[in-house]
């Protein structure tokens, strides 16, 4: 999202743009570069794309691009990062959710959404591809693979213990394949290929309530 300096009002009342601080200079510099890499490294691939590249998109220098960041694997854990702000607001809305079969859904829903409407499934493709090849990159993607995948661990062990949940195996196998499965369906990104997102979420709650059997509450079934 681009920056928007903010308006300062003068005497006179005419708005004017309040002067950038040197960290806001820099944050907005620094988005500048993730921008072009993403662009680079999609057209290009990630072997493809070299520094200088990314510096030709930006029109900067190399000696500027490096006092940012030092290589293309700096640049991918700079993307990842800024992505867990999107994954926080996630797991904060999925935990607000009373319902945890549809806290789940709800989440990943809009997960998979975020990723068709930013058109970041191809970047998504490549850097998974690379950590295949480049420890650095692989390392990055199991860290925040791993996190995420503890945030799930967590909400579902919270429901299995107020016994809202009976899932059908243990954890262990459970988190691991909806993990793959989430992965395939961001690479995928479905809706580019007409697949409806609604026909997917009607899908995936069935899939929910079958692998963890939610426990009627007893004025249900009165």
């Amino acid at each position: 999202m681009p920056y928007t300096q903010p308006l300062v009002v003068e005497p006179e009342g005419e708005a004017v743009e309040a002067p950038m601080t040197r960290a806001e200079r820099r944050d907005q510099q620094v988005m500048r570069i993730l921008d072009a890499a993403k662009s680079c490294f999609v057209r290009s691939g990630f072997q493809g794309a070299s520094m200088h590249q990314i510096c030709a998109e930006l029109g900067m220098s190399p000696g500027a691009l490096y006092r940012y960041f030092p290589s293309k694997e700096a640049i991918i854990e700079a993307i990842t990062e800024a992505d867990r702000s999107h994954e926080a607001e996630m797991f904060a809305a999925m935990g607000e959710n009373p319902n945890v079969i549809d806290g789940f859904v709800n989440a990943a829903m809009g997960h998979l959404r975020y990723i068709h409407e930013s058109g970041n499934a191809p970047l998504f493709t490549e850097i998974r591809a690379e950590s295949m090849r480049n420890e650095a990159i692989q390392f990055t993607c199991h860290q925040s693979m791993g996190e995420v995948q503890s945030s799930f661990r967590d909400y579902f062990e919270a429901a299995i213990s107020r016994g809202e949940i009976d899932p059908c195996v243990e954890l262990e196998t459970i988190l691991p394949v909806l993990m793959a499965i989430g992965e395939g369906l961001a690479i995928n990104d479905l809706p580019s290929k007409g697949v409806s997102l609604d026909r997917v979420e009607a899908l995936m709650r069935v899939t929910m309530e079958a692998i963890f059997r939610p426990k009627r509450k007893l004025h249900e079934t009165a």
